[in-house]
């Protein structure tokens, strides 16, 4: 009977053979998961910072412009008697009162408006640009806490930036006495920028389960 039960050397040779082939195809499947693992946690932080780059750029710009603005605003009260009214924003003044700016207060609208063209323009194109290329962030409706808000901020980012870019074509190519594209003053041509937007990409930083889907 032990005769029987005793596994011929060549085969038990083969079935270790066997054995051991399979554990390396199955450690290898296995590093190659945890390698594409690290690598999609890594590419999806890299993509989070790049989109936290921009929104501070964008951010930056926005501040010293408006502060300009409030400048241009000053000059053009104290100088030509046609204070803001409440109902008016800044572009509307601007542009009312463009024909008839001294030399600095043309000088200060044009930097105003080159502000628009060379800074805000361009980083909202990549913003637009990583929305696009977004697939990720964007679906992550079905998390709980900073995911859930931040796909939510993205889509309110999306419709802003498509209308932001519809305005500035019709606002401010061919019109100089144009010098901002505002969406949420007092005219109420679209949708402002998302609040919030910054602190809550500020924050899916700390949500570790966030990168790795």
């Amino acid at each position: 009977m032990q005769a029987y039960m005793q596994i011929p050397e060549w085969l038990g040779a083969a079935v270790m053979t066997g054995l051991l082939a399979a554990i390396g195809y199955i450690a290898k499947m296995l590093l190659e998961w945890l390698a594409n693992a690290r690598a999609a946690r890594a590419a999806r932080f890299a993509r989070l910072v790049e989109l936290q780059s921009l929104l501070r750029a964008a951010r930056v710009s926005f501040l010293i412009q408006n502060e300009h603005a409030q400048g241009l605003q000053a000059m053009i009260n104290q100088h030509h008697s046609n204070p803001l009214l409440p109902e008016q924003g800044y572009e509307h003044l601007f542009a009312e009162a463009y024909p008839k700016l001294i030399h600095d207060e043309k000088e200060l609208h044009g930097l105003i408006r080159s502000i628009t063209i060379n800074s805000l323009h361009p980083t909202n194109q990549s913003l637009q640009e990583w929305l696009k290329k977004d697939t990720y962030f964007k679906a992550q409706w079905h998390r709980k806490g900073v995911g859930r808000e931040l796909a939510a901020k993205l889509s309110e980012l999306d419709a802003h930036l498509i209308l932001w870019q519809a305005k500035y074509e019709a606002w401010i190519p061919n019109h100089e006495e144009h010098a901002l594209v505002y969406l949420a003053d007092e005219e109420r041509h679209g949708v402002g920028f998302p609040q919030g937007l910054d602190k809550i990409v500020d924050n899916a930083f700390e949500d570790r389960s966030l990168f790795s889907g």
